[in-house]
């Protein structure tokens, strides 16, 4: 008999000491859910900030996911995301030997990228509001 395969995605960033920096992780968790309509997304920090990364891994395990994938919220792959977000992954799921996860690339691999910050950019050039 096969185990169906239940993806849980963890949005993981740095942290930060100061709580309006970490507030916009869990807006976009909650709008993620929405248009996704999926009640398996969790935030969580490397540092300062709370869902660390076990916690939020012990959340998405207890909603029945046996695959996470992560998508990690750091503009460049140094070595927090290979390394660190990798290993406290595996940490994590020692007591999970059936859960499985990926880990995606470092923002800056994605080609959208360089189309949000001209967008913003000129919005700005044109004399607009500051955004976010």
């Amino acid at each position: 008999m096969s185990v169906s395969k239940k993806t849980g995605i963890l949005l993981i960033t740095h942290g930060s000491g100061r709580k309006e920096t970490r507030c916009p992780l869990f807006t976009l968790v909650r709008e993620l859910r929405r248009r996704l309509g999926n009640d398996c997304i969790t935030p969580c920090f490397l540092e300062h900030g709370r869902p660390d990364t076990a916690t939020a891994v012990q959340q998405l395990v207890g909603r029945g996911c046996n695959h996470i994938v992560v998508h990690a919220f750091f503009p460049a792959p140094g070595k927090p995301l290979p390394e660190d977000v990798a290993q406290l992954l595996r940490e994590a799921l020692k007591r999970h030997p059936n859960v499985t996860f990926e880990l995606g690339d470092a923002m800056f691999a994605e080609p959208g990228l360089t189309d949000l910050v001209e967008q913003r950019l000129a919005h700005l050039l044109a004399g607009g509001e500051t955004i976010g």
